[in-house]
């Protein structure tokens, strides 16, 4: 790609997408990107990630949102059509070359037990796949999530797995309907390479950041803050610094680079990454570990306990996940595109930070 290339990007104003975009312009470890960038949004989305992104960062406020090589573009991503028709129309207006490439990074993050399997992510990647063909594009970026990768053991036994890694054969019991989601969503995206289209794919894990507490990104940094985290577990998971996941997106596909990188810096017990938030963000509090013994291992059969009232709420897929998974997420093909920083500096970096702005 050159400094006459138009690069369209999805979710610029979400907690990745807005540390995309800082690493498309060159503020972070790349040297950027020299062409257009056409970033979609919603008439009803915030800029608010973006601002916090450039106060984190020491920049000036509107350093990243009004650079000179951004463009802002309302538009709906529910429907292919009309986003190319608003496509056309600012190009034209702007006189800016087509979009050559995409990234997408737009998602929904629902994990209520009540909302409907693999909608939302399912329909816009779809319909994002859609756009590259009418667009005719070179490349096509899909951010998807460690949540496609799932395990070939039971809960509560240890596996490390890779990229290669993808069909879960676990029950529907045990995955969240976001997970289904994104692994809808990645069959999408293997099929259109089948049929052609260059992509890269980067399935991140649990993303440590900073945005807005509201956003649900955060809702794990605002309840420790809070007080309103109940309890841990000795369950763990793969975690990731979003910086290093915006480099990874970035030189994957300035690099075309084809597939699948998984983006795990550390795998952590949960109970250690909660310590690790809490003293980050300046909160000491007697937080109760919960400890996945036999009896309770035996739960996780119970699927059905779900679809009680109250009952429902906490035994969540994810809940399941964090008291039994001992899943370790082998990172080593996000780590040979971009090197990853140490979970401490993470931590550290982003509760100071968060300390500050949500006051």
């Amino acid at each position: 790609m050159d400094s006459t290339d138009t690069l369209f990007i999805t979710g610029a104003t979400g907690q990745l997408g807005a540390f995309v975009l800082a690493e498309l312009l060159g503020q972070l470890s790349t040297e950027g990107f020299q062409g257009s960038i056409l970033c979609a949004r919603r008439a009803s989305s915030s800029m608010t990630q973006v601002h916090m992104v450039e106060d984190f960062l020491e920049l000036d406020r509107g350093t990243i949102a009004k650079a000179q090589n951004v463009n802002w573009l309302h538009c709906d991503l529910s429907d292919a059509h009309h986003t190319k028709n608003a496509i056309d129309e600012y190009c034209t207006k702007e006189n800016l070359p087509q979009p050559s490439t995409i990234i997408h990074a737009a998602a929904t993050i629902n994990v209520s037990p009540s909302a409907v399997k693999g909608t939302s992510n399912e329909q816009l990647t779809d319909e994002m796949l859609l756009l590259a063909e009418m667009l005719g594009v070179q490349h096509f970026t899909h951010i998807s999530s460690i949540a496609v990768m799932g395990g070939t053991v039971s809960l509560g036994e240890e596996e490390v797995i890779g990229p290669e890694h993808f069909h879960p054969n676990r029950s529907d019991a045990f995955l969240s309907n976001y997970a289904l989601g994104k692994i809808a969503s990645e069959l999408r995206v293997w099929a259109a390479q089948a049929a052609g289209l260059s992509i890269s794919i980067v399935r991140p894990g649990v993303i440590l950041g900073m945005g807005p507490k509201a956003n649900a990104p955060q809702e794990l940094w605002a309840r420790i803050l809070e007080g309103k985290l109940p309890l841990t577990t000795d369950g763990s998971t793969g975690v990731v610094d979003v910086r290093d996941v915006a480099a990874m997106v970035v030189k994957a596909h300035t690099l075309n680079v084809e597939g699948p990188l998984v983006a795990v810096a550390e795998n952590v017990p949960f109970y250690e990454l909660v310590d690790g938030m809490s003293t980050a963000i300046g909160v000491r509090k007697n937080i109760k570990r919960l400890n996945a013994n036999p009896w309770l291992e035996r739960m996780r059969f119970l699927g059905f306990l779900r679809h009680i009232p109250v009952v429902g709420r906490f035994f969540t897929p994810q809940m399941r996940i964090m008291l039994f998974s001992r899943v370790k997420y082998d990172g080593a093909s996000g780590g040979a595109v971009h090197p990853y920083r140490p979970l401490d500096q993470t931590l550290n970096d982003f509760g100071t930070f968060l300390q500050k702005a949500w006051k």
